[in-house]
């Protein structure tokens, strides 16, 4: 299936999780059951035994719930069991994905990549979360990057923006415009 598709099989899934979650205060422990279960989904031999017809829909959902154990409540087992059902489990990765993006955009959060020349450090990384959270009016979470290649600079990615602020990026930009 095309990933637009699988996005779409999901959606319901997802947002069913995140309402109950939401209502229930477990947003948090919502996401990480489905992020190990898209995990779980992501090993080669676990796509098999998902994509294989000998295995049975009950079955699956006693080996994920087996699996994830330690994380599962009756509640997440009955979610991982109605998946299983309707044989949905291939779409967890997708599942765990919205449910991430309801999350953030529910708490004003958003995640915000800079890839930069050389290692930042705290005070500037302060200083970039306040701005850009300025900017962006939403607590932003930073994971930074190193790439020496961009000479100097840095490029910051936050949903659809991009800021290349990089010096290979002006120079790029330089050498277009001549």
């Amino acid at each position: 299936m095309i990933t637009g598709e699988l996005t779409t099989i999901a959606r319901p899934y997802a947002n069913a999780a995140f309402e109950y979650a939401l209502e229930k205060h477990t947003l948090t422990e919502w996401e990480g059951v489905l992020f190990s279960a898209a995990h779980l989904v992501a090993n080669d031999k676990v796509n098999l035994l998902l994509s294989s017809p000998e295995t049975s829909s009950r079955q699956l959902a006693e080996f994920f719930s087996e699996v994830l154990s330690k994380i599962l409540d009756a509640q997440k087992t009955n979610f991982i069991r109605l998946l299983a059902e309707n044989k949905r489990l291939a779409v967890l990765p997708e599942i765990a994905a919205l449910f991430k993006a309801y999350r953030e955009d529910y708490e004003k959060i958003m995640d915000v990549q800079v890839v930069s020349a050389i290692e930042l450090d705290n005070s500037y990384q302060e200083k970039l979360i306040k701005k850009l959270t300025h900017r962006l009016k939403r607590r932003v979470s930073l994971q930074c990057k190193v790439n020496p290649s961009l000479l100097g600079g840095a490029i910051i990615r936050a949903g659809d923006m991009v800021i290349d602020g990089s010096v290979r990026g002006k120079l790029n930009r330089l050498l277009e415009s001549l």
